[in-house]
């Protein structure tokens, strides 16, 4: 049984993400978002507590996508909560787990 506080939304996504005050950006493809944080698949290894910066690039079609509604942010900072290397994925196999800000 899930123990989670939010609905989770599992619409595809796409978001641009990179280390807050860094130049450099990583395209990643979002596994599922709510209220309070997201998951999303990159190249890059974010260490738990990281500070990154998100912005959406391609909306999913879901109905709950406002954030006034309690849904997808459309830029935002968060904090990496974990980042899992699923060495079995191609391509983006890095998945990371944040909690927004």
């Amino acid at each position: 049984m899930e123990k989670r506080s939010t609905t989770r939304f599992y619409d595809p996504g796409s978001v641009i993400c990179s280390q807050f005050n860094a130049a450099d950006h990583h395209d990643a493809q979002m596994v599922n978002f709510s209220s309070s944080g997201m998951c999303f698949r990159t190249d890059r290894f974010f260490r738990p507590g990281t500070t990154v910066l998100i912005r959406l690039t391609h909306c999913p079609q879901s109905d709950a996508v406002r954030q006034e509604e309690g849904g997808l942010r459309t830029t935002t900072l968060a904090k990496v909560k974990w980042c899992r290397d699923d060495e079995d994925l191609p391509g983006a196999r890095f998945v990371n787990g944040v909690h927004y800000f």
